[in-house]
Parts: C-alpha cells; sequence; structure tokens
C-alpha cells in the first residue's frame, strides 16, 4: 500500500530535479549573455579579432585591464563556448582562439571588406553556432549569405 507513496515521491523528486537543471541552464545562459553583452561595449571581441590566439596576460596588456579581469572573462568565454583553446606555438600552453565564424556576430557586421572572410566561415559553420551567440540579434542578419544589392541609377 505504500508503493503508490513511493512513486509519487519519485516522481515529485524528478519532477524537482528536472526544474533545478533547467533553472540552472538558463541561469548559465543569463551569466554567458551577459558577459557577451560587456565583452561587445567594451571592444574585447574587437581585440580579440586583431590579436589572434591570446593567453590571459596578453589579454590584459592589450585591453588595458588587470590580468585577473582579464582571466575570469575570458573564462566565461570560454565556458560558454565562444573561445577555443588551442596550443601556444611554444607548445608550454594553450591560448584562446576567438573563431572567425563568430566574428560578424560579435563585431557586428556593416558590410566591412576586413569580414568577408568571417561572413564565408559563419555560413559554412552556422550550425556549429552555440546557442548563446544564435540568441544574439544580429545572428540571423550574419548568417544569412550576401546578397548582391542592385541600386536604381
Amino acid at each position: 500500500m505504500s508503493t503508490t507513496m513511493t512513486t509519487t515521491t519519485t516522481t515529485t523528486t524528478t519532477t524537482t530535479a528536472a526544474a533545478a537543471a533547467v533553472h540552472a541552464v538558463d541561469a548559465a545562459e543569463r551569466r554567458a549573455r551577459a558577459s557577451i553583452a560587456f565583452g561587445r561595449r567594451r571592444g574585447y571581441y574587437r581585440v580579440l579579432f586583431e590579436s589572434g590566439p591570446v593567453d590571459a596576460a596578453a589579454f590584459a596588456v592589450l585591453a588595458g585591464i588587470p590580468e585577473s579581469s582579464a582571466g575570469a572573462w575570458l573564462a566565461e568565454q570560454l565556458a560558454a563556448g565562444i573561445l577555443r583553446a588551442v596550443l601556444a606555438p611554444d607548445g608550454g600552453h594553450d591560448e584562446l582562439l576567438l573563431p572567425g565564424e563568430f566574428v560578424p556576430i560579435l563585431l557586428g557586421d556593416h558590410g566591412e571588406s576586413e569580414l568577408d572572410g568571417a561572413r564565408r566561415l559563419l555560413q559554412e559553420h552556422r550550425d556549429a553556432v552555440p546557442h548563446v551567440l544564435r540568441a544574439q540579434p544580429v545572428f540571423e542578419d550574419a548568417a544569412r549569405p550576401a546578397t548582391a544589392v542592385v541600386r536604381p541609377r
């Protein structure tokens, strides 16, 4: 007779665990979005685009911020799937790289020729873009194939 109560308790526990997991994902996505907005406002993605792979110390110098702040922000980007760890040329440590396909989303795409290659990469790798970047308002515009604009004469 107590099996009904055990089943109810198990269902409640499972439902509570599922709700907690959804809440944790929502909180992580909110943190990632806030970190992206922070980096966009401060020009951090432009620094990463222009510098290539960096470690926290190099990024701190380039961005003009304390190394502890640089390390924390870079770690948030890595955790969100926005940066990739690559082996440094000396082979002794990892550096972080902003993938080219994310550049039009994070820098904003205003048709600059310097982003032509990044636009092509985004079109080729559109399906591999992390969810948090797909949610950015500029994603659809940046990921749309380029079309020629014909202006009347």
